[in-house]
């Protein structure tokens, strides 16, 4: 088990020293920005601020926002499947192991099979042909606001390549409707990744660790099983290293 963070670019040499005594990976999160990916000067400033690192075995977060590989409207669908290239061209350049992607269904048609089918038969397709576009990338596909992990477990075993996986966002999962723990069990073959951060039950607020209502005390010993990478989902560098020493200071039965 690897822990991960998000550089800020405004603390990047604080960055760099915590990597390199607590061994953190990075997982760039200034890609899934619609308006940096259309500012190619700006865009270029912050892949070649990475580049210069020379850092290996790194993440990045990818586009999510308004993405819809499912969408019925053709125009739609093209834009979101040019945004996604664009995140696997980025780490292709930055050299990173892994970038991540929401699920981005409408939970609330989850009941609707042709909704359902629909969504799992284009994203597979998508996936599918992108994976092998990329085979030195893994593609992480990220729970959002889904009640369970079933749609996501059967789009995974649609799939079924070894460089697209699970990235099991726990706070996520904590605001759905279903137990964390079966989350856990319905998924474990295919997490390859975790996020995690705190919240209240009700809002994705990316609160560190202990300010929320997620007993991490307990979860810890699952976190350590999956025996995965795991990002310390939080932009403020501070907030990710206390919650960091606050997860690994309860590395104990309860």
């Amino acid at each position: 088990m690897r822990f991960y963070i998000i550089p800020n670019l405004n603390q990047l040499d604080k960055c760099i020293q915590l990597s390199k005594k607590y061994n953190f990976g990075f997982e760039y999160n200034e890609f899934f920005n619609p308006c940096l990916l259309d500012d190619k000067q700006k865009l270029n400033e912050v892949i070649n601020t990475y580049k210069q690192l020379n850092r290996s075995n790194d993440y990045m977060h990818g586009v999510f926002l308004d993405i819809c590989l499912n969408s019925c409207d053709q125009l739609i669908k093209e834009v979101s499947e040019k945004r996604v290239l664009q995140s696997l061209e980025i780490a292709k350049q930055l050299n990173l192991k892994g970038v991540t992607f929401h699920t981005n269904y409408i939970n609330w048609m989850t009941n609707i099979n042709s909704y359902c089918d629909k969504w799992i038969n284009d994203n597979a397709m998508f996936y599918k042909k992108v994976a092998k576009l990329y085979p030195d990338i893994n593609i992480y596909i990220e729970n959002m606001f889904d009640d369970s992990p079933y749609l996501l477990k059967k789009l995974i075993e649609e799939i079924n390549l070894d460089n697209v996986k699970v990235c099991l966002d726990f706070a996520h999962a904590f605001i759905s409707k279903t137990n964390i723990n079966e989350w856990v069990n319905e998924l474990k073959p295919y997490i390859g990744h975790i996020h995690i951060n705190d919240n209240n039950g009700k809002e994705d607020s990316h609160l560190k660790l202990g300010e929320g209502n997620i007993n991490y005390k307990q979860l810890f010993n699952i976190i350590k099983d999956l025996d995965v990478s795991v990002l310390i989902e939080m932009n403020n560098i501070d907030n990710a290293f206390q919650s960091y020493l606050y997860l690994v200071g309860n590395d104990k039965d309860e």
